[in-house]
């Protein structure tokens, strides 16, 4: 039985997972790595670091499948989205990648919707513009390192600057292009509609693929390095919330992805790229051919949580905080966290957001504040569920991944805030293992995704089911958490 590779570029760090045809792990790797902030509000990481790191995860992978390299069918990369690696005429990187916490471009996502409006942003893209995406990113590069911004003949996303690394080949896919605020997601082409008007060259952009398409193969220095055979076949990937969607199955409308990780993402499947007019959710291809997806995000989710743990509660073991916030009743007595440390997506778009305690007094404790945080992660995906709803994306099952699946109290609290049963799948690191899917289909192991998720992907019987005390308590809260961002605004 042939086996694939999936490769997830995360924001801290490179997993690898080797997979049979049947879905079955065979081999895992991971290799961490930080997020550079050489000022204040920027967020950067050199591209030489996730090589390095993704080689380690490879390696790490292959010896632990105890597998013929020549087993091996085909590789699939999925990324962290909306990042910016700049290389020159000879293919060189220029300057660390801006990646999708930076905040330095506040100015210029301001001068966009001042310069064009969101009306035609959305006509153009179906999408808002935020900090860190890419056009943001470009836009401060041309005017604050015009030098490096004129040096610039290829834009690449972090997975595609990985492909490029392995195979030699420059491009990218529909999912991840949908990021960067300088595509028709309808007509799945970089928009020159929205280059034009901001003087932008679409040479520097990619070629634009389907996720499953064969991009190149294996360079045989990489082979070398990574225990993996030359002329492997690598497929274009895709953005991790696409490929995450495949390792969990959710390809059809009526199935929702709620993810916990750094961030957070919801995840519905469309049949139409409907958008909202507002702009305060995203709108992006998915990797099924013919789909398209809403996603509403909350930048820190997870990231609230290892935030308080490292700051402020001396780096106790995640276990021992989140058990005992689960013996703290839901409210977390009195106590709301707005989890905008680093800004807000949806339904906000603000990068000038801030974090806050609200409510608190001398009987709160380390519990209260761990419970806090976690329901402020989940009442800020909560507002993306209804936009979603909204909007017209259906929602018959929820899938949840990511780390909010490691203690159950994240999978009650989902219950229980969006009032819907919770189903997990059996997959593990379900980005890297979406990638390997994707790869199967491109390398014709399935011959379409549907075949390659009913094949593959596995769902555990266990399902967390909404506490109808805990619902009616937290629609209650939820209406209170709703009521801050207007309240605080001003003071951000």
């Amino acid at each position: 039985m042939p086996y694939l590779v999936g490769i997830d570029l995360g924001t801290s760090g490179a997993r690898a997972v080797i997979v049979d045809a049947d879905g079955k792990l065979k081999g895992k790797g991971r290799s961490e790595f930080p997020i550079d902030t050489p000022h204040a509000n920027w967020a950067e990481q050199d591209p030489a670091v996730w090589v390095e790191s993704t080689v380690k995860a490879i390696q790490q992978a292959v010896k632990d499948a105890e597998a013929s390299p020549y087993k091996i069918a085909g590789v699939g990369l999925s990324g962290q989205m909306h990042s910016t690696v700049c290389l020159d005429a000879e293919g060189q990187v220029i300057r660390p990648a801006i990646i999708w916490p930076d905040q330095r471009s506040k100015r210029q996502v301001q001068e966009v919707y001042q310069r064009i409006g969101k009306r035609k942003l959305g006509a153009w893209t179906a999408n808002p513009l935020a900090t860190g995406f890419t056009l943001a990113n470009l836009l401060w590069l041309r005017e604050n390192e015009l030098h490096n911004y004129e040096r610039t003949r290829h834009v690449l996303l972090a997975k595609d600057y990985l492909r490029y690394h392995f195979t030699g080949e420059i491009g990218t896919d529909v999912t991840d292009a949908s990021g960067t605020s300088l595509m028709d997601v309808a007509r799945r082409t970089w928009s020159t509609g929205l280059l034009n008007a901001l003087g932008l060259e679409g040479s520097i952009l990619p070629s634009i693929h389907q996720s499953s398409e064969v991009a190149g193969y294996l360079k045989r220095e990489v082979a070398v390095a990574t225990g993996l055979a030359e002329g492997l076949p690598v497929v274009y990937g895709g953005g991790d919330q696409a490929m995450q969607a495949v390792g969990n199955g959710v390809i059809r409308p009526g199935l929702m992805s709620s993810t916990i990780g750094t961030g957070g993402q919801l995840f519905v499947p469309v049949e139409s790229p409907i958008y909202d007019s507002e702009l305060r959710l995203h709108t992006f291809c998915h990797a099924v051919p013919d789909y398209w997806h809403l996603m509403a995000a909350t930048l820190s989710a997870g990231l609230s949580l290892s935030w308080l743990r490292e700051k402020l509660l001396g780096s106790a073991p995640y276990a021992s905080l989140l058990n005992a916030a689960a013996e703290v009743s839901p409210g977390a007595d009195g106590v709301l966290f707005l989890p905008y440390l680093v800004g807000e997506r949806t339904p906000h778009m603000d990068p000038t957001a801030k974090g806050a305690f609200i409510g608190l007094t001398l009987r709160h404790g380390r519990a209260h504040l761990t419970r806090a945080v976690m329901e402020g992660a989940v009442l800020a995906l909560r507002e993306g569920l209804e936009l979603l709803l909204e909007l017209g994306g259906s929602v018959e099952r929820v899938l949840a991944s990511g780390g909010g699946t490691r203690h159950p109290l994240w999978l009650q609290l989902q219950a229980d805030i969006f009032n819907r049963d919770i189903y997990q799948a059996k997959t593990e690191e379900a980005a890297a293992f979406g990638a390997a899917l994707v790869a199967g289909v491109g390398v014709g192991i399935y011959k379409d995704f549907a075949e390659a998720c009913a094949r593959a992907v596995r769902w555990k019987d266990t399902v967390v089911k909404p506490n109808p005390e805990n619902v009616a308590c937290y629609e209650e809260i939820f209406r209170r958490y709703q009521r801050l961002y207007p309240a605080l605004r001003d003071q951000f």
